[in-house]
């Protein structure tokens, strides 16, 4: 700041003080001077106020003439556009214009392969439709037929449940009748040593020794009788749980199978969906590109149906349809003419 009040006032000493730092409101009353003074000078200058006036009018005058260049353009893009309509109209009408023989046979040999294409796209779209909705069928049948099993599968599981908490319940009966077999043969060991020592006894009385006997001889009997019947209820067990046991196995097998149709089922499902996905997108790609070359082709006749509607707006036909579109042109015409001598005037 006290460099520039220097330059400004170059007689005025500026106090040490000073350098070491102003008010900002100075810096701002100088600047407000300082512009003042250039005000001043530029109202004094002629020169310099033509100048600048000069410089803003050929501006100026640029940008109207790219404003008006840009009109111009667009307007031009109207006319373009409204003769391609114009012989479009002209054709879907089936209006006869003048020297349009060598026209029309192209725009016609286009619209009868644009035909051609129509159909086959149309014949692609149907089979793509066909296949997934035969796709749709075979996947409900793959999921039909795997329920299908799946319900097979389900009871006989429940079998083997039933089997295994059977066989949990024969495992318990035997270890509770192996139980009442080492129990009898105790009381049988003991009876017998019983009888043994009641036959080894002098002491007692023939008559009360055979009675005796004859008791321990029933008892022993009861308990001999108890254990084979409790014997043979221990083997019929053991029979019924190995037929369970049996049972389960076969059920089990039967479960793989079923599972292993499940897997085949799923792997030919797999192998089909590839089968119709591939096929599915030949056919869309076979769609794709006479989708592509329909559109080609349309963009062929543009240009025709430019020229087309030229010779049909040079001859003016007399028709209402088309009247419309020599309106447009008509006004268009005269916007062009406008700017035209609008942008002469600017150069």
């Amino acid at each position: 700041m006290a460099k520039l009040l220097a330059s400004i006032f170059p007689n005025q000493e500026i106090p040490p003080s000073t350098t070491e730092g102003l008010p900002f409101w100075i810096f701002w009353f100088m600047l407000c001077i300082i512009l003042l003074l250039l005000a001043f000078i530029f109202l004094r200058d002629k020169d310099l106020r033509k100048k600048l006036n000069m410089f803003f009018m050929g501006f100026k005058k640029k940008i109207k003439k790219i404003r008006l260049q840009q009109m111009l353009k667009r307007e031009q893009q109207k006319i373009k556009n409204t003769l391609l309509e114009l012989g479009r109209k002209a054709w879907s009408q089936n209006i006869k214009v003048p020297s349009s023989e060598s026209l029309s046979k192209k725009i016609l040999s286009l619209e009868d392969q644009i035909g051609e294409l129509e159909e086959e796209k149309n014949e692609s779209i149907s089979k793509i439709e066909e296949l997934n909705k035969d796709f749709e069928s075979f996947k409900k049948n793959q999921e039909k037929s795997e329920e299908e099993v799946k319900n097979k599968i389900a009871p006989k599981r429940q079998d083997i449940q039933d089997i295994q908490r059977k066989e949990k319940e024969i495992e318990s009966d035997i270890t509770q009748k192996h139980f009442v077999m080492e129990e009898t043969a105790k009381k049988i060991t003991l009876s017998k040593k019983e009888l043994l020592e009641l036959e080894n006894n002098t002491e007692t009385n023939k008559e009360e020794k055979k009675s005796k006997i004859t008791d321990l001889e029933d008892t022993l009997k009861e308990w001999q009788e108890k254990k084979n019947s409790t014997d043979a209820q221990i083997k019929n067990l053991v029979k019924e749980k190995t037929g369970l046991e049996e049972k389960a196995k076969q059920l089990t097998k039967e479960i793989d199978k079923l599972n292993q149709k499940i897997k085949d089922t799923e792997a030919h499902g797999k192998q089909e969906t590839k089968k119709f996905q591939k096929e599915i997108r030949e056919w869309e790609k076979t769609r794709d590109k006479k989708m592509e070359k329909i559109k080609s082709l349309e963009e062929e006749k543009i240009p025709f149906f430019k020229s087309l509607g030229k010779l049909a707006n040079k001859d003016r036909l007399k028709n209402e349809m088309l009247t419309l579109y020599y309106s447009k042109i008509d006004r268009s015409e005269k916007r062009i003419k406008n700017l035209e001598k609008q942008i002469e005037e600017e150069t």
